[in-house]
């Protein structure tokens, strides 16, 4: 089935969908809704919200759309969100207005690391507000984006409405691309590999949905960092066992966040477990815009930070603490005409 130019498959069997408002598979029997015009592919719930509450949450944020500015509408999402405390509220809202800066910093880096032109066509796993979509449009022939949060996908609708753009979105699991294989020259996970429920099968299929010779470029927390953790903001955070962040998180009153943080190493294990090159790996400059996001004292210590990385005697150990990692990896040639295994989840319907 054709989706705004992208083909979409069933995420169970692969077979080709049918139908309007609701689209079904022959083959296996599954149906899948089409909600606000995001199809629906997931094949099991965002581990934070059941499938109803996050269509319910979604359709009360698309209500107001046409009536807030984007950063309205976060004021908004935010209001209805108690599990989100209004420190990390804020926070969080000032890490996505910046995110198209970042995401445009990222895209410049991973294009560098693989040498690739402004062409071809982009697919963004783990989405969420659609940033990096946003930057990604004009230097490709075509971007999509996939999230598992039905509701962060109503927000992407809005910041991609402000920028004029009429792109793809899809609610699938990462672990069960909606894609026949392969369907795209790049694949972006930026920073949403680490909330994945099995990274492992989330890296096989993107790989699986990559083109020959096709790159996967991600960005993530690293483990090993020292700074504010990415979910909770307790300094260390990352280097904590999960349990002790899971019983902070809830003390502040939010929820435990559901994640495995990795390292370059695990990074790179994972990635070449899953059909690819040994990754690029490298620590990414902070642009002036996020700087922007802290105040004086920290700016001040992440642009020492970032010079003493430059340094040739304590940059290499300060790259094993820095807060994120990029890498670059290409489709291994000796499997890029195979037929990865199809793994197929749960048969349960969304």
């Amino acid at each position: 089935m054709n989706f705004k130019g992208i083909e979409i498959c069933c995420p169970r069997c692969r077979s080709d969908l049918d139908g309007g408002g609701k689209l079904h598979c022959a083959q296996c029997g599954s149906d899948y809704p089409v909600v606000l015009g995001i199809p629906d592919l997931r094949v099991f719930p965002d581990p934070y919200i059941d499938i109803e509450s996050d269509w319910a949450k979604g359709l009360k944020v698309g209500a107001k759309l046409d009536s807030l500015t984007f950063e309205e509408l976060l004021d908004f999402y935010y209001s209805i969100t108690s599990v989100v405390p209004p420190i990390h509220a804020r926070q969080y809202k000032a890490g996505l207005m910046a995110g198209v800066s970042r995401s445009a910093a990222a895209l410049d880096w991973w294009q560098r690391a693989d040498g690739s032109g402004r062409s071809g066509s982009l697919l963004d796993v783990g989405c969420g507000t659609a940033p990096l979509l946003v930057a990604a449009a004009p230097r490709f022939r075509l971007v999509a984006g996939v999230d598992i949060s039905f509701r962060w996908l109503v927000v992407a609708r809005k910041r991609l409405a402000d920028a004029g753009l009429d792109v793809p979105l899809i609610c699938a699991c990462a672990e069960a691309l909606p894609f026949p294989e392969p369907a795209f020259d790049r694949v972006a996970v930026e920073f949403a590999l680490e909330n994945f429920k099995d990274q492992r099968q989330a890296a096989l299929e993107c790989a699986r949905v990559l083109n020959p010779g096709g790159r996967l470029w991600i960005s993530t927390p690293n483990r090993f960092s020292p700074g504010p953790d990415p979910h909770v903001g307790l300094w260390g955070g990352s280097l904590l066992p999960d349990r002790w962040i899971a019983a902070y998180a809830r003390r502040i009153g939010a929820n435990a966040p559901q994640r495995r943080l990795l390292s370059a190493a695990s990074l790179k294990r994972l990635v070449v477990a899953a059909a690819f090159d040994p990754p690029v790996i490298d620590v990414p400059p902070v642009t002036e815009q996020q700087l922007a996001r802290f105040g004086p004292h920290v700016r001040a210590a992440v642009r020492a930070y970032q010079a003493a990385l430059r340094a040739p005697l304590c940059g290499p150990a300060l790259r094993c603490v820095a807060p994120i990692l990029h890498a670059v990896a290409r489709k291994t040639a000796a499997r890029s005409g195979e037929r990865q295994p199809q793994v197929l989840l749960s048969q349960g319907k969304p």
